[in-house]
């Protein structure tokens, strides 16, 4: 391994520590890098295909479904009539969770948080017509009561998934200083308007 790989691993190891050390004290309070999980054992089954309709015309369908207090699954449904080639970040996909604020406008509660080591790429995904993934990711809570839903970045396009009702610290909306802090770290010649665009996956169009 040369040494700029090791150097990379070792700052990947040195980051996941800190962060998952320091994840769930600010887990509800701040605005925080999503950390979904691919679940690579569910079966797809006739329960599940019936959250999706038959005539649904979008291409890349998900359906968002609140499993308890502090969990969402969501249900991605590829409608193409071709199989995509995923290439996710350590079992996760790229998708952030966005909430209405107080004057009705959908915001960021999350941002995304790339990987710069070549062993969270490793794990290629056909995801082939018709098929459905499931994944999880953490469901908060708080005082403001709001609508929440999730975006994701597949295919080079944003799809969004149906809304449920929550509670969520109103803190969530405002940049913090873990976003700043990575903005810094990965983006530091990028403007804020193209670090936006990455870390709230943007598709620029």
């Amino acid at each position: 391994m040369k040494q700029n790989q090791i150097i990379a691993v070792i700052f990947s190891l040195f980051f996941n520590i800190l962060f998952s050390n320091l994840y769930s004290q600010d887990l509800e309070n701040e605005m925080f890098f999503n950390k979904n999980k691919i679940d690579y054992k569910f079966e797809q089954n006739a329960k599940i295909e019936k959250f999706f309709n038959k005539n649904s015309i979008d291409s890349i369908k998900i359906i968002l479904r609140s499993e308890n207090d502090s969990t969402f699954s969501v249900f991605i449904k590829n409608n193409l009539n071709k199989t995509l080639k995923l290439n996710p970040q350590d079992s996760s996909l790229y998708l952030i969770q966005e909430a209405l604020d107080k004057n009705g406008k959908w915001n960021p509660i999350e941002f995304w948080a790339y990987s710069d080591c070549g062993n969270s790429y490793d794990n290629f995904l056909d995801f082939k017509n018709n098929q459905i993934l499931h994944l999880t990711t953490n469901r908060y809570n708080g005082n403001f009561k709001t609508k929440v839903r999730v975006k994701l970045l597949m295919n080079k396009k944003n799809y969004y998934s149906n809304s449920i009702t929550g509670k969520i610290n109103a803190l969530k909306f405002k940049k913090s200083t873990w976003y700043f802090q990575i903005k810094e770290m990965f983006y530091p010649e990028k403007s804020e308007k193209e670090a936006e665009n990455e870390m709230f996956l943007n598709t620029n169009l």
